[in-house]
């Protein structure tokens, strides 16, 4: 528990562990994402994705000379690390009044801003649109759905079982099906459990929220409810994705300032899904 009184103005505290246990249940893609962090250099983020050119491969003739080379398919990507702030404050009249099952009214304060934070990065990470402004220097990061190949981005009217046949069939042809993951709206996970090609396997628990498992003709898919996609699915193999860390989750005390306590919470961080049909979407449009 972060309490006041441990801690002196200025010193900075290191929150992962606490963001990490929030909300895992509102928060599942977030949270799976806490286990893939890696440092971040700058404010903007550069990968090359390589596609092998299969082409690159000849036949030869008995005798026949080396063939010419043929290079791979290398495509730069970018995206920003979004910044994100929340500030937790009690009025000292506040912190020394007894309030009845909370010890530390600041400290639960600042339990409360943590996870508004976690919850708003999961829609940021998400849905999410890359961006920046220069009149306020604010960076905002592509989400999951937004680097998604356009080719693995399946729409239509209704969610039906063709649909999603497609959908993890993408998975397959790119060679990514090994593992792969569906974050999906409960209302769209009724209906995917009426259909006829995909079959119970298990129900388990993943990093503090539930899973389950389901077989089907492109492999196992394991389905995770998520609260913040309206009628849209995601698959994706989690060994493709990194969390971008430019700034960790920390806590900074605040100088005092009249009658009242601080306590100031910051991250950013950017999403990157280093091949791009490592994922597919299904979108269900109008």
């Amino acid at each position: 528990m972060f309490t006041q009184d441990k801690f002196v103005v200025g010193q900075s505290i290191d929150m992962k562990d606490v963001l990490i246990q929030t909300t895992p249940v509102l928060t599942p893609f977030t949270t799976l994402l806490m286990g893939k962090t890696v440092k971040a250099e700058n404010a903007t983020l550069n990968w090359i994705e390589e596609a092998i050119n299969e082409n690159a491969v000849v036949t030869m003739g008995e005798g026949g000379d080396a063939p010419s080379p043929v290079d791979d398919t290398l495509t730069p990507k970018s995206n920003y690390c979004q910044l994100v702030g929340a500030t937790a404050t009690v009025s000292n009249t506040a912190q020394y009044t007894n309030a009845k099952g909370i010890s530390d009214l600041l400290a639960h304060e600042v339990v409360k801003k943590t996870k508004a934070m976690k919850i708003g990065m999961e829609n940021i990470l998400i849905n999410g649109t890359k961006g920046y402004t220069s009149a306020t220097k604010t960076y905002t990061t592509d989400g999951i759905l937004a680097q998604i190949n356009a080719a693995n981005q399946v729409t239509n009217t209704t969610f039906t079982k063709a649909k999603f046949e497609e959908v993890v069939g993408k998975m397959y042809d790119a060679g990514v099906n090994d593992e792969m993951l569906c974050f999906i709206p409960a209302s769209m996970k009724i209906t995917l459990n009426g259909f006829n090609n995909v079959e119970f396997l298990a129900r388990d628990m993943f990093l503090g929220f539930d899973t389950e498992r389901y077989v089907t003709p492109y492999g196992i898919v394991t389905f995770v409810l998520s609260e913040k996609l309206n009628n849209k699915l995601f698959v994706v193999n989690p060994n493709y994705l990194e969390l971008a860390e430019l700034i960790p989750f920390h806590a900074t005390p605040q100088p005092v300032s009249g009658s009242k306590q601080s306590i100031y919470l910051e991250t950013q961080f950017g999403l990157k899904l280093l091949n791009s049909k490592a994922g597919a979407s299904f979108a269900i449009t109008a």
